[in-house]
C-alpha cells in the first residue's frame, strides 16, 4: 500500500512538472507568434532604431545599431556633443563628449556589454533556442499587474543571470521584463522595463516605447520613432578608432 501511494505521488508530481514544462513552452511559442514568428526573427541580421531618450524630463535624440550576432552601438548627440557606447563582439568601449572626453575608454568583462541605456547587445531574443544557448526557463505562475493577469516566466541564463518576463495571458505580448540593472551606476538595483506601443515593422511586432523603472521611480523612457531592419552595416561601425 505504501509503495502504491508513493508511486501515485511520484506519477502525480511528474505529471505536474510535465504539465508546467509544456505550458511554459506554449507561452513562449504564443509570444513568438505575437511578435511575428520565430523563423522571421531569425532572418533579421540588423536593426537600426532612432528616437528619443528621456532621463527624468531631459530629452535627447538617439540612434542604435544592432548587428547579428552581438554587435551593438548607440549614439546620443546633443548641442554639438555626444555620448557613444558600443560592443564589437569582443570588446566594449565608450566615449562621453559631454564630459569633454576626447578618447574612448575600453570596457572589459561584464562592463563591456553593460550598456548605459540598458539595452541587450544580443540581437536575437535569449528565448529563441534557449536550450541550445544553455539557458533554462520555468513558469512561476500568474501575477496580477495593473489589474491584468500575466504569466510570470523565469529565465536563468547559463552565466547565472536571472530575468523575469510577464506575458499577457490573452494576447501573450511581453508587458514587463525585470532584471538586475547592468549599469554600474545603478549599483545592482532591480530594473523593471515596461514595453508598450507595439507596431508592425515588415511583419514583425515591435514595442516602440520602453519605460525603465527602479524602486517605482522612472529612470529612462525610450520612445522609438523609426525602425529599419536588415540594413547593411559594416563591422567597422562598432569599432572605436585606436581600440583593437
Amino acid at each position: 500500500m505504501n509503495f502504491m501511494r508513493l508511486l501515485h505521488t511520484a506519477l502525480f508530481l511528474f505529471c505536474v512538472m510535465f504539465s508546467k514544462a509544456q505550458t511554459v513552452e506554449y507561452i513562449i511559442h504564443k509570444y513568438f507568434e505575437f511578435i511575428g514568428g520565430e523563423k522571421n526573427w531569425k532572418k533579421v541580421t540588423s536593426i537600426i532604431n532612432t528616437g528619443e531618450y528621456n532621463y527624468g524630463g531631459a530629452a535627447f535624440p538617439f540612434t542604435t545599431y544592432s548587428k547579428s550576432p552581438n554587435l551593438y552601438k548607440f549614439i546620443v548627440p546633443f548641442n554639438g556633443k555626444y555620448y557613444a557606447q558600443a560592443f564589437d563582439g569582443k570588446n566594449g568601449w565608450k566615449i562621453d563628449a559631454f564630459k569633454n572626453e576626447i578618447a574612448p575608454t575600453l570596457l572589459e568583462g561584464k562592463s563591456a556589454i553593460a550598456m548605459a541605456n540598458e539595452a541587450d547587445v544580443e540581437l536575437e531574443s535569449p528565448l529563441i533556442n534557449y536550450k541550445k544557448k544553455g539557458h533554462r526557463i520555468t513558469l512561476e505562475g500568474k501575477e496580477t499587474l495593473d489589474k491584468k493577469l500575466y504569466y510570470k516566466v523565469k529565465l536563468l541564463r547559463k552565466e547565472g543571470d536571472v530575468e523575469i518576463f510577464y506575458f499577457d495571458t490573452t494576447t501573450f505580448e511581453l508587458y514587463l521584463k525585470t532584471a538586475v540593472s547592468k549599469n554600474a551606476e545603478m549599483e545592482g538595483a532591480l530594473l523593471n522595463t515596461y514595453l508598450s506601443d507595439y507596431r508592425k515593422v515588415e511583419g514583425l511586432n515591435i514595442p516602440f516605447k520602453l519605460v525603465n523603472k527602479a524602486n517605482e521611480q522612472t529612470i529612462l523612457t525610450i520612445t522609438i520613432n523609426e525602425i529599419k531592419l536588415n540594413i547593411g552595416i559594416s563591422d567597422s561601425e562598432f569599432k572605436s578608432i585606436g581600440l583593437k
